[in-house]
């Protein structure tokens, strides 16, 4: 946070005022209204619109990327220039273990802003209608274009829709989560190869769909999400700097039942710019299968971002016979060990 208000200072100076569109709904810290309603951004706390996906070409290679938008200010309601937006894009080729990131931080202006069906950071955009996604990113090294279809309701994770974010004792360590886990997605995708040449492939494949906001301050999480090739998913989130547990199970349906009775355990941990970094875990969960082990394709998914540095990766979930029964996007910020 601190480094964000330097940002914004540093643009006080240098940008002067700019006008800001972002339509507002209330933060309301006793409880939620309907997922598409809280797509618009709240005048207090912390918050973010963020998608993760795989996509398969015609030789059945595989890719992952992330489009994110972050949403963060020091005053609300009082000039633009205290309104802070970051975006995050990042890919990888499994093929050949390219992983590609970028990130941009920027006030908010008449083209970096979120309303009540789309946010907007420049020419990169994240729109819902309805149960229709268009995700938009741009950057010198990764383009996107892609249409999706939420196949199930949002999901609302935690107790009906609240997290406590590590400390079940402190209620202002709270965030309100949802998410579509099961978007079934089309499109295009472009990225520059290793040796600088672009390549196009189809983003024919699924995507998952989170809206988190919040006052909160612990950053210290691992996140998990299973995407079983039956349609059904599994979401953990969990502590491990103070042992609190959350998850949720999604049936094909889209019904969902919470738990935190799951363990884990990290195989290995490796060093990404001085951070500890869990890669690969053995799971146990009350659901399925109930015993998973989970490798990532690419070891180097790591995400070097000025606020929070973060591994987002894609790995092979298998269950106890050895099978590929689906894929996981893992999230391990820095700050998590």
């Amino acid at each position: 946070m601190r480094k964000i208000l330097f940002f914004m200072m540093v643009c006080m100076v240098f940008s002067g005022c700019v006008l800001n569109k972002s339509v507002y709904i209330p933060y309301d810290d006793k409880g939620h209204k309907d997922a598409f309603y809280e797509w618009s951004p709240h005048d207090d706390g912390g918050e973010w619109w963020y998608v993760t996906g795989y996509a398969s070409d015609q030789n059945d290679k595989l890719y992952l990327y992330q489009i994110t938008i972050f949403r963060g200010y020091a005053i609300h309601n009082v000039v633009s220039l205290l309104e802070a937006y970051a975006l995050h894009l990042s890919f990888t080729d499994c093929s050949t273990g390219q992983h590609v990131f970028s990130e941009k931080i920027k006030i908010s202006s008449d083209d970096v802003y979120a309303n009540s069906h789309c946010a907007f950071f420049k020419d990169s955009m994240m729109c819902l209608d309805n149960q229709q996604f268009k995700l938009v990113g741009r950057s010198d090294k990764f383009k996107m274009n892609i249409e999706g279809t939420a196949t199930k309701d949002a999901a609302w994770h935690g107790k009906d829709g609240v997290i406590v974010m590590g400390h079940p004792e402190d209620p202002k360590q709270r965030s309100f989560y949802y998410s579509f886990t099961n978007i079934k997605t089309k499109g295009e995708i472009e990225f520059k190869d290793k040796n600088g040449q672009w390549i196009k492939i189809d983003g024919n494949g699924k995507a998952w769909f989170d809206r988190q906001w919040g006052k909160f301050s612990e950053l210290g999480w691992e996140w998990f999400s299973f995407r079983f090739f039956d349609d059904e998913e599994i979401m953990l989130f969990p502590f491990p700097k103070t042992g609190s547990k959350e998850g949720t199970y999604i049936d094909k349906k889209g019904a969902t039942v919470s738990f935190d009775n799951y363990t884990y355990n990290v195989k290995k941990f490796e060093m990404f710019n001085g951070k500890k970094i869990g890669l690969g875990w053995n799971v146990s969960v009350p659901f399925k299968e109930k015993e998973y082990e989970v490798v990532p394709v690419v070891e180097d998914q790591y995400n070097p971002a000025f606020i929070q540095d973060y591994w987002e990766g894609i790995c092979k979930v298998f269950n106890k016979q050895g099978e590929l029964v689906g894929y996981g996007v893992i999230e391990t910020p820095g700050s998590a060990y």
